[in-house]
């Protein structure tokens, strides 16, 4: 197996098991401790690995049930990308909007594209569709189509 197909296999597992399992201890291994994630669709960025722990243990808190399929994974270089669908019950507190639980069902796509320095992740990128998102929670009123 190539160096670029070890790291795809590497960061396939390593979704599977952070946001559909929450296994946060092996972000321990994957992410360097200095590392910085943007969340793009938030304009958030978390500097730090257990920062970057903190707001996945607050995503599995909002939805327990959360869990990430991958669509496709690319390996260029350092750069990984990889584009997902994710699905999850709205069950805890969702902070940034002041929202108590629904209990609505959310699934949404989005991409995520990580630098790596070797084996471990040092800079991530997350842009997902918020907007879906937010209209199937109820904070946003869907967007009419045209019929025609």
């Amino acid at each position: 197996m190539s160096g670029s197909e070890e790291l795809k296999t590497q960061v396939e597992e390593t979704n599977r098991r952070v946001f559909s399992n929450g296994e946060f201890e092996c972000i321990d291994d994957v992410y360097a401790e200095d590392m910085v994630m943007h969340n793009v669709a938030h304009g958030e960025e978390y500097e730090g690995r257990e920062a970057f722990k903190g707001w996945v243990e607050g995503l599995r808190e909002s939805f327990p049930d959360f869990e990430v399929e991958l669509l496709e994974t690319i390996v260029e270089g350092d750069t990984v990308v990889t584009r997902y669908r994710a699905r999850g019950t709205h069950e805890g507190p969702l902070p940034p909007f002041n929202l108590e639980p629904t209990n609505e069902k959310v699934e949404f796509e989005g991409v995520s594209i990580h630098k790596m320095d070797g084996t471990r992740a040092t800079e991530a990128w997350w842009c997902y569709d918020q907007l879906t998102t937010l209209s199937q929670l109820g904070l946003v009123p869907e967007t009419p189509r045209c019929e025609g």
